[in-house]
């Protein structure tokens, strides 16, 4: 009579010491070599950040963010959790979760859920974007304002701030509130 448990464990002590022929090949080939990551979107960030844009002596407007990331290139800048105030009479605050500053334009473009606020008024968005040099807050998505005695509701914003000229461009809505 044959032992077949004899013929199962001599192939398994014969594949097992071809496998560790095997690892020892691969390891000695790969002994000398390293192996190098290259990262495709390589980047620098940076906690707190704060940026003052003067013009003259004058502080124009400051930029406060949480968290910044610096991608190669340095065209632009990841913000989260970011803070803009603009110095102008009367000084308007603008907040949101995230946002991008295009540093050779000089645009903010704040996402997730902005809120602006100027003297006793809040204005709601989901996006707005802040040109420096023209001083211009423009969005597209739905705005809400809403003050001590008024709501007004609407699609679209653009907003000279130099002038104090806000307009909201569609879909207007207003209810004013009696004292």
């Amino acid at each position: 009579m044959i032992d077949y448990g004899m013929f199962k464990s001599r192939r398994f002590w014969i594949l097992s010491l071809f496998l560790i022929i095997c690892l020892l090949i691969l390891f000695s080939y790969f002994k000398g070599q390293s192996l190098k990551v290259q990262p495709s979107f390589q980047t620098s960030s940076m906690q707190d950040l704060h940026l003052t844009n003067k013009e003259d002596s004058a502080v124009k407007w400051e930029l406060s963010a949480r968290e910044a990331i610096f991608p190669i290139g340095g065209k632009e800048i990841f913000l989260k959790s970011l803070d803009l105030k603009i110095n102008r009479t009367p000084v308007i605050y603008l907040a949101s979760g995230a946002g991008v500053y295009e540093i050779e334009k000089g645009y903010v473009t704040l996402d997730k859920s902005v809120e602006m606020n100027v003297k006793d008024t809040k204005f709601t968005t989901n996006s707005l974007k802040w040109n420096s040099a023209e001083e211009l807050i423009t969005t597209d998505d739905d705005v809400k304002f809403t003050g001590k005695n008024f709501l007004i509701e609407g699609t679209g914003l653009t907003a000279a701030v130099s002038q104090q000229k806000v307009r909201i461009l569609k879909n207007v809505k207003a209810v004013f509130y009696s004292s």
